[in-house]
């Protein structure tokens, strides 16, 4: 395969992941290939490529004779996902505080910074704060020195996405809710810097589960 045919796989690949993950295509909907070609400008060859990395991702199914389906989601799914995430984290923070130096504490104070200004606008962009949001958690890993532990993490995280957009929106828009929030991040960031690990792990495993109990609700309005 020639550069340009794998730039277009992996542009329909994030295009398509991207769709999936913001609900422009619900849950077990039938991906048609005719109309997906037409939709993204694509052949046929790159589009089946992209599908079969988003079966791997979890995110579409593939049925026998029947053609692509968004993957379905679900409240058990949900739970697992993100206990698994909890844990992992705990794990990986627990790993940074052991090896973290200067430069981790650092990134650590400097993404905190930059979350919590942001946090305290009136106008707040939900993507802009995920994406200072995601920094800090990832700044508070950064320390952990395990490249597989990191990706096991990428992969849960991934795999929360098309749940964690149904609780971004509340949690932004909520001012409470908002501030909850900030000091949770706060209290994360000085646990880190006081390499308190008891600490640290049960707030990471509480704080990544928050967002459940809303998900939930809003899975049984769909």
């Amino acid at each position: 395969m020639d550069s340009s045919k794998k730039n277009t796989a992996a542009q329909i690949l994030d295009s398509l992941t991207n769709d999936i993950i913001s609900g422009e295509f619900s849950p077990q909907q039938k991906l048609h290939i005719k109309t997906l070609k037409d939709k993204y400008n694509v052949g046929t060859s790159p589009l089946r490529e992209a599908l079969s990395q988003l079966i791997a991702k979890d995110l579409v199914v593939s049925e026998n004779q029947r053609g692509f389906y968004v993957s379905e989601i679900s409240i058990d799914d949900l739970k697992d996902i993100y206990q698994a995430r909890a844990k992992i984290e705990s794990i990986c923070i627990d790993m940074a505080i052991e090896h973290g130096d200067d430069y981790w504490e650092a990134n650590i104070i400097a993404a905190s910074h930059r979350l919590n200004k942001y946090s305290k606008l009136k106008n707040i962009d939900v993507f802009e704060w995920q994406n200072r949001h995601s920094l800090f958690h990832d700044a508070l890993v950064s320390g952990c020195k395990s490249p597989r532990l990191l990706q096991i993490r990428d992969s849960l995280f991934e795999k929360s996405k098309r749940y964690r957009n149904l609780w971004l929106k509340e949690n932004v828009s909520n001012a409470e809710t908002l501030k909850i929030n900030q000091n949770e991040h706060a209290a994360l960031m000085i646990l880190a810097l006081d390499r308190d690990k008891k600490s640290i792990s049960k707030l990471i495993e509480n704080h990544i589960m928050t967002p459940v109990e809303i998900i939930k609700k809003s899975l049984s309005q769909l």
